[in-house]
């Protein structure tokens, strides 16, 4: 038993720096995966809510239509117009 003890700690010491490596690698693949993920669902929520912002400012800003009697301007600018007129024939 002491043998096998013995033999595999001289295994393991052989691929020690092998699996030391590998070890760090995953690490490192996994934060990279982590990251990503955590930078898309950001990403995401942040356009799922500049997008109900823009719905709701388009929404505020519905068109509005405003009626305005310019009758009294008409008949003024016509009475100018009919008094020129009556200027140059003068004339």
């Amino acid at each position: 038993m002491s043998q096998e003890k013995v033999d595999k700690y001289k295994k393991e010491k052989a691929n020690r720096q092998k699996l030391m490596r590998r070890e760090k690698w995953l690490f490192r693949l996994e934060c990279t995966a982590t990251v990503l993920v955590l930078c898309g669902l950001i990403a995401w929520f942040s356009m799922a809510v500049y997008s109900n912002v823009q719905a709701k400012r388009e929404s505020e800003r519905e068109a509005v239509t405003t009626t305005m009697n310019v009758t009294g301007i008409q008949n003024y600018l016509s009475d100018i117009n009919a008094s020129l007129e009556d200027t140059t024939e003068e004339e």
